[in-house]
Parts: structure tokens; C-alpha cells; sequence
């Protein structure tokens, strides 16, 4: 289809101009300084939105690792490459506009012509694993369909929620999608991303989803060339947080990828906010951060925000790896901030003297 073929042609540029910023992930002798390193995370820091540790680490150039391995970068890149739609929306299109300017000061408009056509009023949940190909599928048509997710990982000797998916489906197979607005769970990444177009979309599975064993050679190479990053869990961690972490993210991204892949080691739940080329969310990104960059990362648990890949990884390893000290409901007292506020008026009617013995029979159930 010619629409497709321009979508897919679309991609590769983009992915050619997405080779520029491997500094994210290169080691600090190639970089060219620190302030390049945390640029993003400054910009983050101006807005005033962020936590005091994102603050501090735009002022110090950036803590923990400040690197990643070269390989990772370069088996990531190529793993988007083998699948470039799903850096984009369902639709997507792009228009110059001289009277727009988009999150990066250029005057081109991106938008779906296809979507919100229904989007879910409960985020679905998917039980899957980063390194799984079928499920790499699904993750795919979430990210053109522009729905947001909570994800549960169940890497191999997962201990947290493979069980979970038996007992809802009888057997530990993934991908395993749960829709509580329909009451739709099913295994099997075709069914899967059949309903999801058929739901949330123009009911039209794409080409690059439905062509079969091209399809699904392709996305096993993409998983292959990671070479079982996001596969395996890790031992001895701490208990799950009482929150999902919230990674704004979209399947197609080199950099998204390597962290969700140590969440899936780290079998850490997490919601991932969807934004894709020509997703609108990312208009929300920029309002928030005060940059569109991805990886950007929320944890209600800590209050910690961060961007920047490496910083990423260090704070999860940190917080969620093994070995660390488990995180409690009371560490998210810097999100009490975010709760709505009620003021109320009381006035004390004949009141009683503060002399008289207060007996059980004055007091109605009403005065509690």
C-alpha cells in the first residue's frame, strides 16, 4: 500500500536523524562534557516541576552511571530499525505549518487522522517480557494505537506474577493482555492485536502486523539482537512498590527500550504513558518536563522524576535492584502535594462544659 510504503519511508529518516544522540548512551570519554550529558535533565530542572534530586543532578552533570555500554546502544538501535513503524502512531501524518511550532521549535505539524477513534476509560494490563518477540507485537500495536499500559513483567524464574497469569488463563504463556473495560483477556499476539485494532482502532490491523512470518522473523531478529536483555529475572530483590512506576516511553525508542528491559529483569510494574510520533501526549510531556525526551520517569513511590537514560538505570538499580532496601508507602509523602485539598468550616453548637463528664449516651452516632 502506497500510504504505508510513505509511513515506512518516514521511519528510516526519522531513524537516520535518531543516530545523532547515542551520546546517551556512549561512554564519557566520547562525550564532549557533562553539560551535554545532563542538557535534558537541566531543561527538566527549569521548569520547576521536578523532584530536588533531578535538581541536583542537572547541577553536577549527572550521578551514578554515566554511561552505557557502546554494544547496547548499537543492538538497540538496529533492533528499531528492523521494526521503524513502531516509532509512530496509527495515521500518522506530518504537515509543514508556518504558524505551528512543535515540541521541537520546528514548524511541522505531526498528527494521527485515525485516532482517538475509542480510547480505554481503564488502563489495560499486559502480563509479557521485553526479550518475548510475541510480545514485542503487542507492545508494537499499543504504541500505534497510542494506549497507555500497565505492564506486569514475568521474565523467566519470575517469581512475582507469572503465577498470576495461570491462574487467570490455566497456563505461563505471554503475551497476556487483560481489558477490564470489555472483559477481554487472551493469550496469543495475533488475537491480541487483532482486538486491540478492532477496539481502539479503525478495526485494520497493519501491514507491518499482519504479514505473517515476515512478521514475526522480523520481530524475533529485533528480540534476538538483544541477546536476552529483558529475558531473565533477577534474585534477591525487594518487595514489590506499593505503585507502578510511570515510564512515558514508545516501543520504537533505542533508549526506552534498555530501560524497560532492566524493569522486566527487575520484575518491577510499571505503566507506560504512550507517545509515539504524532501522539498528542507529547504535548503533555513538554508542559510537564518542559522537554520531550524519552525516557522519562515518574516513581509516585519516591517522588523522583528522572531523564537521561544512564540516571535511569542507576536510580532503578539503586531503588529496585537486588539487595535494596524495600520502598514503602511512606516514602511517597513528597506526592502528597499532588492530592486535592478540602477546607472545611465546623461551628461548635452548645457546646459542653468542660467541667461536666462527657457520658457515652451524649453522643449520637451522628457526632462521629
Amino acid at each position: 500500500k502506497f500510504e504505508e510504503m510513505q509511513r515506512f519511508a518516514a521511519a528510516l529518516c526519522l531513524l537516520a536523524c535518531l543516530a545523532s544522540p547515542v551520546s546517551s548512551f556512549a561512554p564519557t570519554s566520547i562525550l564532549p562534557s557533562a553539560a551535554l550529558r545532563s542538557r535534558g535533565v537541566a531543561a527538566v530542572a527549569r521548569s520547576g516541576q521536578v523532584a530536588h534530586g533531578v535538581r541536583r543532578v542537572a547541577m553536577e552533570g549527572g550521578v551514578g552511571r554515566s554511561s552505557i555500554d557502546v554494544l547496547d546502544a548499537v543492538t538497540s538501535g538496529i533492533a528499531s530499525m528492523f521494526r521503524p513503524t513502531s516509532a509512530f502512531v496509527s495515521g500518522y501524518r506530518a504537515q509543514l505549518d508556518q504558524s505551528y511550532k512543535n515540541t521541537f521549535d520546528l514548524p511541522l505539524r505531526e498528527f494521527s487522522e485515525s485516532l482517538p477513534t475509542n480510547r480505554p476509560q481503564k488502563t489495560l494490563e499486559l502480563y509479557e517480557f521485553e526479550a518475548c518477540p510475541f510480545c514485542r507485537k503487542v507492545r508494537e500495536a499499543i504504541t500505534m494505537l497510542d494506549i497507555d499500559v500497565i505492564v506486569y513483567p514475568c521474565p523467566k524464574d519470575g517469581v512475582r506474577y507469572r503465577g498470576d497469569v495461570v491462574s487467570r488463563g490455566g497456563k505461563a504463556q505471554f503475551p497476556y493482555l487483560v481489558d477490564s473495560n470489555t472483559g477481554f483477556e487472551a493469550y496469543e499476539s495475533d488475537d491480541i492485536v487483532r482486538y486491540l485494532f478492532q477496539t481502539y482502532g479503525d478495526g485494520i490491523v497493519p501491514l507491518e502486523l499482519a504479514a505473517g512470518p515476515l512478521t514475526t522473523a522480523s520481530v524475533a531478529l529485533a528480540s534476538a539482537l538483544r541477546r536476552g536483555k529483558g529475558g531473565k529475572a533477577e534474585s534477591n530483590l525487594p518487595p514489590p512498590p506499593p505503585q507502578p512506576v510511570t515510564l512515558w516511553s514508545f516501543e520504537g525508542s533505542p533508549f526506552c527500550r534498555v530501560v524497560r528491559e532492566r524493569m522486566t529483569e527487575l520484575e518491577l510494574p510499571h505503566k507506560i504513558i504512550t507517545v509515539a510520533r504524532g501522539s498528542s501526549k507529547r504535548e503533555a510531556l513538554k508542559e510537564m518536563a518542559g522537554i520531550v525526551q524519552v525516557p522519562y520517569l515518574e516513581d509516585p513511590n519516591t517522588g523522583i522524576r528522572w531523564l537521561e537514560t544512564a540516571d535511569i538505570l542507576s536510580y532503578l538499580d539503586r531503588t529496585y535492584g537486588p539487595g535494596a532496601e524495600p520502598v514503602g508507602a511512606a516514602t511517597a509523602e513528597p506526592w502528597i502535594d499532588d492530592m486535592p485539598t478540602v477546607s472545611v468550616q465546623a461551628e461548635l453548637v452548645d457546646p459542653l462544659d468542660a467541667n461536666t463528664p462527657l457520658n457515652e449516651e451524649d453522643i449520637s452516632p451522628s457526632d462521629y
